[in-house]
């Protein structure tokens, strides 16, 4: 049998060597390269972002060492062990104060400014803090043209069930009055808005208060969520009575309406608040940049999920004001706003296809409104000359100290005045409730617990809004309501019994007649 010998190919060392050089310099370059996007992902912001490692400290404030005790409002003796929230002042914004705020507030009010929001960004600057939430963060960083700071971040948003956005969002913005007591009634509310919704668009949220926020609410409700979040003072001038109301006939009216248990009629608290949301929150400082807004308030319930965007909803069929529960004011809260309202339709020759909503067959007001404390609306709307002018005459008129108006009948009349029917959007699919009044679709995406919905109730007026048809309010309509308003109220004056009489005079002195 033949053998076959296999040459052996002889490598000099030198080409050997050569080879091995060349690979090991291929491999610290590839190296180093990944080292410096590493380090730039880390380093956003001047902060440290990415994947989770033994240096990474930014969400530890998310992340609770095992010895300390399971989230919920912070205490004095948590703050120990339990690692502070970022909280930073807002990019052009004034940011070094003298020590006494007090007289630094002061200060600002007594000095002449160009323009109002100059005077009140001075003027609340010292008590406004924001909150960069990790979902705004990521998302930015998930978008980075750097493929690994965006797979980094990426693994971020998965590891910390943060679900992406990459659809454009409206500018808009939760907005929220509060008080510091209300921090957990709110944390509760706030959990299932960002369940139901904000968890997947992530807005951001105002928190607005006439007193300075607690350290511990700004840590609580920060934690709460991985959205931005503001919490800002509200300017003395928006929340105070103004010159031009009696403060001894003010005073006089609360405590009659508290003789005739008017809810809320001895509160001058509650009568700022109404005004304050009226006329005024729209036109602070944080929200003037914005175009649209979700109006939240402490203790509500959310039922229904939401796969869509109802900024985006608003925005892109034309719609200015939205509800989900309609129903009738107190009259008492109200005995002369109608009279004001007809008033200031007659000067200003309004027309409107929306009006005849609020209107009764004998030309007064059905007592229908919108309740307003769930309301997605357009912020440019209210800015508008035309609200404006509208609240200014009511506020002149006194009626929100005087009497009880609330926001919640003058946004309603002010739509159905300036709106057309089809810019007003009733919100069916968001499941809701406040106090004892609830509205809940009864689909697979709610949850709706055993309650009655107010929906077809006596006191709703859902059922009237659905069954509305638009009709051309004119000034001659205004012209027969007025007349129609004055024969009634003669007719009612001439056969009234004594008590009736007696708080009709109450209410005639208080309205200045």
């Amino acid at each position: 049998m033949r053998t076959t010998a296999v040459k052996r190919l002889a490598i000099p060392s030198t080409v050997i060597l050569g080879i091995a050089c060349t690979f090991f310099l291929c491999v610290i370059i590839i190296s180093r390269s990944a080292i410096h996007s590493r380090q730039k992902y880390f380093n956003q912001d001047t902060l440290t972002y990415g994947r989770p490692s033994v240096e990474d400290t930014t969400f530890d404030w998310k992340n609770r060492r095992p010895d300390t005790k399971p989230m919920g409002p912070l205490r004095e003796s948590d703050t120990v062990v339990a690692m502070r929230i970022p909280l930073v002042r807002l990019d052009g914004w004034p940011t070094e104060f003298p020590e006494n705020l007090t007289q630094y507030r002061q200060q600002v009010l007594d000095t002449e400014w160009a323009t109002d929001e100059e005077k009140h960004v001075a003027e609340i600057a010292p008590w406004v803090w924001h909150h960069r939430g990790e979902a705004d963060i990521l998302q930015s960083l998930a978008m980075s043209s750097d493929p690994v700071v965006a797979a980094g971040a990426q693994r971020d948003m998965a590891r910390r069930k943060i679900l992406p956005n990459y659809e454009e969002r409206v500018n808009a913005s939760f907005v929220v009055l509060i008080r510091n007591r209300e921090m957990d009634e709110f944390r509760a509310t706030m959990r299932q808005l960002e369940d139901r919704f904000n968890g997947k668009y992530h807005y951001p949220y105002l928190f607005l208060n006439d007193e300075p926020f607690t350290d511990e609410f700004m840590q609580t409700i920060s934690a709460s969520t991985t959205s931005n979040v503001t919490f800002a003072l509200i300017p003395r001038e928006h929340w105070s009575v103004p010159e031009f109301i009696d403060d001894t006939r003010a005073l006089a009216a609360r405590q009659q309406m508290a003789a005739n248990n008017v809810i809320y009629g001895g509160s001058l608290s509650y009568r700022h608040m109404c005004r304050f949301n009226s006329g005024f929150f729209y036109k602070h400082p944080l929200l003037l940049s914005k175009d649209w807004y979700w109006r939240v308030e402490p203790g509500v319930d959310f039922y229904c999920d939401l796969d869509y965007d109802p900024f985006r909803y608003m925005e892109d069929h034309g719609k200015l004001y939205s509800f989900v529960i309609a129903l009738k004011e107190l009259e008492l809260t109200i005995p002369s706003l109608w009279d004001h309202m007809l008033e200031y339709m007659l000067v200003n020759n309004i027309t409107s296809d929306f009006m005849s909503y609020f209107v009764t067959e004998s030309g007064g007001y059905n007592l229908c409104h919108f309740w307003s404390n769930f309301e997605i609306a357009s912020l440019n709307w209210l800015r508008s000359p035309e609200y404006d002018s509208f609240f200014q005459a009511l506020d002149r008129a006194g009626g929100f100290f005087m009497e009880r108006w609330g926001d919640a009948p003058v946004h309603s009349l002010a739509a159905g005045m300036l709106l057309n029917y089809d810019q007003v959007h009733f919100f069916d699919d968001i499941g809701y409730k406040h106090a004892d009044f609830a509205h809940c679709s009864d689909t697979i995406k709610c949850q709706c617990p055993k309650l009655e919905s107010f929906d077809n109730s006596p006191g709703s007026c859902l059922p009237r809004y659905k069954s509305y048809k638009p009709s051309t309010w004119s000034p001659r309509d205004t012209k027969e309501a007025i007349r129609l308003v004055r024969d009634r109220k003669r007719f009612l004056i001439s056969h009234e019994g004594a008590n009736v009489a007696e708080r009709r005079r109450w209410y005639d002195l208080f309205a200045g007649e």
